[in-house]
Order: structure tokens, then C-alpha cells, then sequence
């Protein structure tokens, strides 16, 4: 799960040069801006049109990611493609869903019916989950590790990952993850799912893959940064992404910034997510 130490180092990014430009005059040029995180337009379309695999870094508690997802997931699949969606769950904690694919079975699945210990099991996530899987030109899958947690969490989240592109290799796959599990660079020395992914020789995607970070200037999230899950204010950030007048905004780097995203989607505000389990 990130730390708030992630989002300083990465808010930092937003100094630096880009081509003897500077950062601010980067963001006014090629920012794609949008009403809301799920009410996307033909420019984010555009923009992420070529991508075969979009992941999206979350906060875990908050609304905005997921509800980026969702938005996603409508655009592409209303522009008549099909649309496959990975969410940060273990497989063998939604058995009540794969078996009775209810909506009901969506909050009666063990990930959602159980204390969350992280803030993932959110109505937000539920209700994304619902959503995608009345779209008949979409589905949902789970990568997360079954069982405990170990070493191998990343390398494992990255293969079920693969696998289901492998299955569907016409179809647009997103995903949604903690930000450190998107990472494109190493992190504490460790590869994570989207090095893995971007790495595979097999499926040769660095071309097609998209790994986005969400920023914000500031809010309040549902999470655990080592202090057990709380509700938490964050903010206000000060960056060259908070400068930027629009409050909802797309952006892509250049290909010559060293980043462990691709670019970032911006909402000014960050808000909690409500649990769908609080006892």
C-alpha cells in the first residue's frame, strides 16, 4: 500500500524540466481536461485510444480511481470496444459472486462481508464492480494473491494479470491497484506487477501501456499507512499539477521523463470512500 512519503517524492516530479521546458507550460499544453473522474469525453478517448493495457494507482479508500475506472470502462466500450477490468481482489474471496454473479453476491463475497483492514472493500468499489458487469461490452476479473501475502504478491498479481489479457488479446484491459503495484521502476529494490508487465517479452506492450498515478490537491481518504485503517485529511499539496487552473485533468509525460508512471489523471479533490463492512 503507498505512504504518504510516495505522494511527496512524487508531487516532486512536477519540478522538473521536460525538454528544456518548463513543467507548468507542459501540463497548459497537453493536459485533457474533463468534467468528472466518470464522465470521460472523445479527447481522454484520443488520448488513451492506442493503449492495449491502462492501469490506474490508487490511494486505497478513496472514490476518485475507481470512479476514473468506471468512466473508463464507459468510454471505451461506448466507442464499441470491449473492455476487461482488474480489480486488486483475491479471486477466492469473490466465490459468492463468481457462482451467483448477482449484485447482491457482490456485497455477500468474503473481500466485501469482512472488516476491511486496508480500504479496498468500499462501495465504491462494489458499485464499479455491478456496473462493469451489466456493460455487455465489458467483464471483471480479480488478480490479487489468494492466501497470505508474500514475497511473490507482485509476480503473482502480474501473471493473473497476463493471463486474462492472453485469453482476450482484442480486448482493452484496465486495472486498478494501490500505486505502488503500478509502478513502472523498481520500488524499495522490488519489481511490481506493472514492471513485470511492461517488461514481458511476450506480450511486447510497451508501446500500449498506459500506467497512471492519481494526484490531487487535497481531501480525505479511508486507508492504513502503518497506523491501522483511519479517516484521514491530506493536503493541501502545492504543485505545478495543483497550479493548474482545471480541476479534473488527464496527462501523458514524455517519453524522456523519468517517472514510475506514465502520467497522472489530477482530481483537485480527493474524497473517502465509505466501507461497505465498518464492524
Amino acid at each position: 500500500m503507498a505512504r504518504s512519503l510516495l505522494i511527496i517524492l512524487l508531487t516532486a516530479y512536477a519540478s522538473l524540466p521536460v525538454r528544456g521546458q518548463d513543467f507548468p507550460t507542459y501540463i497548459r499544453q497537453h493536459a485533457v481536461t474533463f468534467e468528472k473522474p466518470d464522465s470521460l469525453n472523445k479527447e481522454v478517448y484520443k488520448l488513451l485510444s492506442g493503449f492495449r493495457l491502462i492501469m490506474i494507482g490508487e490511494m486505497h479508500g478513496t472514490n476518485e480511481p475507481v470512479n476514473f475506472v468506471s468512466g473508463l470502462t464507459d468510454l471505451f466500450s461506448n466507442s464499441g470496444d470491449s473492455v476487461q477490468v482488474g480489480f486488486e481482489i483475491p479471486s477466492d474471496q469473490m466465490k459468492d459472486f463468481e457462482k451467483y454473479k448477482t449484485d447482491s453476491s457482490i456485497m455477500q463475497s468474503h473481500f466485501f462481508s469482512k472488516t476491511s483492514l486496508d480500504g479496498r472493500a468500499t462501495v465504491a468499489w462494489a458499485l464499479a464492480i455491478a456496473k462493469i458487469f451489466h456493460n455487455p461490452k465489458a467483464r471483471v476479473f480479480f488478480y490479487d494473491m489468494n492466501g497470505d501475502y508474500s514475497a511473490d504478491r507482485d509476480s503473482i498479481m502480474y501473471l493473473n494479470i497476463k493471463t486474462e489479457m492472453e485469453k482476450r488479446p482484442g480486448w482493452r484491459t484496465i486495472t486498478i491497484s494501490g500505486n505502488i503495484h503500478n509502478m513502472l521502476m523498481p520500488y524499495k529494490r522490488q519489481n511490481k506487477a506493472g514492471y513485470y508487465l511492461y517488461h514481458d517479452a511476450g506480450l511486447n506492450i510497451k508501446d500500449k501501456f498506459c500506467s497512471l498515478n492519481h494526484q490531487y490537491e487535497s481531501g480525505s481518504m479511508m486507508n492504513n499507512i502503518g497506523n491501522g485503517l483511519e479517516l484521514r485529511e491530506v493536503g493541501p499539496f502545492v504543485s505545478s499539477y495543483s497550479k493548474f487552473g482545471n480541476d479534473h485533468y488527464l496527462l501523458l509525460f514524455p517519453a524522456n521523463m523519468t517517472d514510475p508512471y506514465n502520467g497522472i489523471f489530477f482530481t483537485r479533490k480527493v474524497t473517502a470512500a465509505e466501507l461497505v463492512t465498518t464492524n
